[in-house]
């Protein structure tokens, strides 16, 4: 299950049926990494929502809205994203994401979300 994978870089912190969050410590950071690190969260999440909850199958991305509210804070520390499912019909799954950075939300983006071929 790669979606809920961690690395050195990115920790998930919170992983339950149509939630998942994953932090890492901020830096300095382009739009790309925030919808990289958005999707990373929505993905997981999805999966859940599926019929086998995640345990075969990996999402992909169909579409993805982004929204950039605030610049990053220079002084931020972690960086959160956080997921849920919206909703689900079993094949495809509609997702919101938060970026927050020490709490204060700076992107938020929508995806809609399909089983891997």
């Amino acid at each position: 299950m790669s979606f809920v994978t961690t690395s050195e870089e990115v920790q998930l912190v919170r992983f339950a049926r149509g939630v998942a969050v994953y932090e890492m410590s901020a830096r300095p950071l382009g739009n790309s990494d925030l919808i990289a690190f958005a999707e990373k969260a929505m993905n997981a999440a999805a999966a859940t929502a599926v019929p086998d909850q995640g345990r075969s199958v990996e999402m992909t991305t169909l579409d993805l809205c982004a929204h950039f509210r605030a610049p990053l804070p220079a002084d931020a520390e972690i960086l959160h994203a956080e997921a849920i499912v919206v909703r689900s019909d079993g094949e495809r799954v509609r997702v919101e994401a938060d970026v927050l950075a020490d709490g204060r939300r700076i992107a938020s983006f929508e995806s809609n979300s399909g089983v891997s071929p």
